[in-house]
C-alpha cells in the first residue's frame, strides 16, 4: 500500500509509574498552618521535553489515588498523592492505562477514587472502571485525524481475582474478553472506529530480560486477533522486542504490516535501584494514514532509555530525577562533571544494555535522541 502520509503521528508509550515510599517522601514539601502538600514535577525536568514532542503519549500507572485518608504508602500496598498524577499530565503525558497487579491496592474505593482523579484532571483511561455490571470501556482518542484505539489488560492482582462483586472493576487477561474488546472497537461507526489498535499487556515474570514461551505464544494471538502492537509492562526491567512481519492482500497487491512486540519497557519512575531496575525505556510508534485509502499502519518504531537518578538539594534531601539518557550523556560530553562519575558510568551501561534490548534483526526499532 503507498502511503502518501498526509497524516502522520508520533505516539510515544512508558512502561510503569510507581511510587514508593522514599518518592512520597522526597515529594513532600514544607508543610503550610499543618497541612501537607506534595510535588512531584522535579522528577520529570529533565525528560519533559521529549515527551512533549510526541503527538500523543501514555503509560501505565501502577499505583491507586485513594486520597490521604486511606494513608500514603509505597510498596506492597501502593496508595500515592492526587500530585502524582498531576506531574504526569504536567510532564506531557496525554492518557494513563489503570490495570495492574496493584490496581486493587485499596480496594474499591481505590479503584473509585483514582478514576475520580483522573477525570477531574482530564486524563483520559482504560484498565479500570467503577462499574459493578460492565467493564471498561477500551479508549478511543483522535490524534490529529488519526483514531487509536487502547485496550489494557493485567495477568491478575496480587491478591487474586477481586471479589465477585468487583470482578467488572479490573480488567484481567482472558482471550474472550479481549476478542470482545476488539470487536466492540471495530464495530463503532466510522467516523470513531479506530485506524490503530494498541495493547497494553501487565505480564510476564519479574526481573527477567527475556520473555518466557507462554508470553510469545501469547503475543503471536494477539496481533492475529487484531492488535497493531503489544506494548508490556510488570517485569520493571527491559525485556527484548520482536518486530512481527505480517504479509496480507489490500486492494489486490501484497502489503507488509509491522507488528511491534515490546514485552516489557521497564519502570519508567521507581525506588528500585537494584540493576537494571533503575533504568526504563520510552517506545516511540510512528503511525502515516493514508489520504486515498484511509488505512492507517505503523511505519516506524524506535526507543529512548532512561535513567532514574537520585540526586539530592542542598538541603541533603533526596530526589527522583527520570533522564533521557542519550541527552544526559549528550550533556557529559559538553561538561564531564555534569553528573557525578558513578553516574555517568551508569548511563553508559544503560545506553549499551537497553539498545542491544532493542536489537533486531531487523534493526527496525531506532534510538530516539
Amino acid at each position: 500500500m503507498l502511503l502518501h502520509a498526509q497524516q502522520r503521528i508520533r505516539v510515544a508509550v512508558a512502561g510503569d509509574f510507581m511510587c514508593h515510599d522514599t518518592q512520597i517522601a522526597a515529594a513532600l514539601q514544607e508543610a503550610s498552618k499543618g497541612k501537607e502538600t506534595y510535588d512531584f514535577t522535579s522528577c520529570y525536568d529533565h525528560i519533559s521535553p521529549l515527551i512533549q514532542k510526541a503527538d500523543f503519549a501514555f503509560g501505565n500507572l501502577e499505583t491507586v489515588l485513594a486520597g490521604k485518608r486511606e494513608r500514603y504508602t509505597g510498596y506492597p500496598m501502593f496508595n500515592s498523592p492526587d500530585a502524582y498524577a498531576v506531574a504526569l499530565k504536567n510532564a506531557g503525558f496525554d492518557a494513563l492505562t489503570t490495570a495492574n497487579n496493584h490496581s486493587y491496592d485499596r480496594r474499591y474505593v481505590g479503584i473509585q477514587r483514582t478514576l475520580k482523579v483522573l477525570d477531574s484532571l482530564g486524563i483520559p483511561h482504560t484498565g479500570t472502571t467503577e462499574s459493578k455490571q460492565e467493564r471498561s470501556k477500551p479508549l478511543v482518542v483522535n490524534v490529529a485525524g488519526i483514531r487509536l484505539g487502547i485496550i489494557a489488560f493485567t495477568y491478575n492482582l496480587n491478591d487474586g481475582p477481586p471479589p465477585q462483586q468487583y470482578r467488572t472493576t479490573v480488567n484481567i487477561i482472558d482471550t474472550a474478553l479481549i476478542r470482545a474488546d476488539i470487536a466492540f472497537l471495530r464495530s463503532l461507526p466510522a467516523q470513531e472506529r479506530p485506524d490503530i489498535i494498541l495493547a497494553s499487556v501487565h505480564w510476564g515474570s519479574e526481573y527477567e530480560l527475556q520473555p518466557r514461551a507462554d508470553q510469545r505464544a501469547f503475543a503471536d494471538w494477539l496481533v492475529r486477533a487484531g492488535a497493531n502492537a503489544l506494548l508490556g509492562a510488570h517485569p520493571h526491567v527491559v525485556q527484548t522486542v520482536e518486530k512481527q512481519d505480517f504479509v496480507q492482500v489490500l486492494d489486490g497487491k501484497l502489503d507488509t504490516i509491522a507488528y511491534p512486540v515490546v514485552y516489557s519497557m521497564g519502570n519508567f519512575i521507581s525506588a528500585q535501584r537494584t540493576k537494571p531496575r533503575d533504568a526504563g525505556s520510552l517506545v516511540w510508534l510512528d503511525i502515516a494514514k493514508d489520504s486515498v485509502s484511509g488505512r492507517a499502519k505503523i511505519i516506524g518504531q524506535g526507543f529512548t532509555p532512561t535513567y532514574v537518578w537520585r540526586p539530592r538539594t542542598s538541603t541533603g534531601k533526596l530526589g527522583y530525577k527520570v533522564l533521557s539518557v542519550p541527552q544526559a550523556l549528550k550533556e557529559l560530553e559538553v561538561n564531564p562533571s555534569a553528573y557525578p562519575a558513578d553516574v555517568a558510568k551508569r548511563l553508559q551501561e544503560v545506553q549499551r544494555d537497553i539498545t542491544k534490548q532493542f536489537s533486531t534483526p531487523t534493526n527496525a526499532f531506532r534510538l530516539i535522541e
